[in-house]
């Protein structure tokens, strides 16, 4: 028996780094938000300590030990003593090391997916503990819709759903650092904000998203290293979207609107040999990561 899992990508809508923490990691505020773009994750038992991952396309992301899927699997196999193998397969559409946080959302749908394939009935608290200690961003992923992020972003509080948006992504040729972009950020790290507009925004949230207090804190940092990037960003603000950004440390940027012919024509305005993506946001309940069964057979 095959059974799989679609697999969405996420944006931030806002991003505010508070500082370096005593563990290494930096102290966040952020609002995550799913869209429509999806990975699929299969998964089939295997013989006893036999772990196997295929990437389709080949090559995009290493299929060794490393990949977070893989990590994910031995995370869960580690935690509940089961025995049975998995063999699993990975379309990737998300792209790598984009900001939109593919590798995270495979390792949250690993979790899901082995947990149902396995039988472990891991309650939400157990699944989140485990996704915690595999990256920052992972927890989001077992949650989806609209969330505010804290501590490391591992920290996950649902918002209420919004009306769906139009959002079109763009990733340049090109790979931002995350580690360089929080180094160009450097000083300002102590920049003077509204103290408590996000919390209240969020505390508050019934209607819809107000634009003028979310921002990314990183973008200029990013910007200046990578000024493809800040070309994305140009062009999606010169397109009359309701809000123009970069995701997490990029190299992906997004923007959202109102009326989906807007998204299409400020899509068709990015050079061509970029990646483009043109959607919508997703409620809670579309980025839910739901375990279907697909086949009686195997993957192969």
């Amino acid at each position: 028996m095959v059974i799989s899992v679609a697999v969405p990508a996420k944006i931030n809508l806002h991003l505010e780094i508070l500082g370096r923490r005593r563990d290494g990691y930096h102290e966040l505020r952020t609002l995550f938000q799913s869209i429509d773009l999806f990975d699929r994750l299969s998964a089939e038992i295997a013989p006893r300590g036999e772990f196997e991952l295929e990437v389709n396309p080949a090559g995009v992301v290493d299929a060794n030990e490393d990949n977070l899927v893989l990590r994910a699997a031995h995370t869960l196999a580690e935690e509940t003593g089961v025995s049975a193998g998995a063999g699993l397969r990975l379309e990737k559409k998300i792209p790598v090391c984009g900001g939109l946080g593919g590798g995270s959302a495979d390792a949250a749908a690993a979790l899901v997916l082995l947990d149902r394939l396995w039988g472990c009935g891991l309650d939400g608290m157990g699944l989140h503990r485990l996704a915690a200690g595999l990256g920052s961003d992972v927890p989001f992923f077992l949650l989806g819709g609209l969330a505010l992020g804290i501590g490391r972003g591992d920290e996950v509080f649902p918002l209420p759903d919004q009306a769906p948006l139009a959002v079109v992504v763009t990733v340049p040729n090109t790979r931002v650092s995350s580690a360089e972009a929080y180094d160009r950020l450097g000083s300002r790290l102590t920049s003077t904000r509204p103290e408590g507009n996000l919390y209240a925004f969020a505390a508050g949230l019934r209607g819809r998203l107000d634009w003028r207090v979310v921002t990314n804190e990183l973008e200029d940092a990013v910007v200046t290293g990578w000024p493809e990037v800040g070309e994305g960003l140009r062009i999606l603000r010169s397109c009359g979207s309701l809000h123009a950004s970069l995701s997490g440390s990029g190299a992906a940027s997004y923007a959202v609107f109102d009326d989906p012919m807007a998204a299409r024509r400020a899509a068709a305005e990015l050079p061509s040999e970029w990646f483009v993506h043109v959607g919508g946001t997703l409620q809670r309940r579309a980025a839910r990561l739901e375990v279907e069964v697909v086949s009686d057979g195997g993957l192969r």
